[in-house]
């Protein structure tokens, strides 16, 4: 993720009055390697407030196939995101 988008989430006080707002419940989801994504530079930002950031990302080596079935390889699908807020105690909308 680039230095400035980092900078500006670090910056901003909207992104740690959108993580109160929620309780504290954020996740960020990729569809790639976790490392120096949005989910890390969001994580920065929202460090010193206290509050932490699930991440839901691609975790191993890609492979080819179906978008589909790599979003439920990967943990990325729909239902994993609905899980994730289930677990962190988000209601989900339906």
């Amino acid at each position: 993720m680039g230095g400035l988008v980092r900078s500006s989430l670090e910056r901003s006080p909207r992104i740690t009055l959108t993580a109160r707002a929620t309780g504290g419940r954020v996740i960020t989801v990729e569809d790639h390697y976790a490392a120096g994504g949005l989910g890390d530079a969001v994580a920065e930002a929202l460090a010193p407030a206290g509050y932490t950031v699930h991440r839901l990302a691609v975790r191993e080596i890609p492979r080819s196939g179906k978008p589909e079935e790599l979003l439920d390889r990967f943990g990325i699908s729909a239902a994993a995101i609905a899980g994730a807020v289930r677990t962190i105690g988000a209601p989900v909308s339906r």
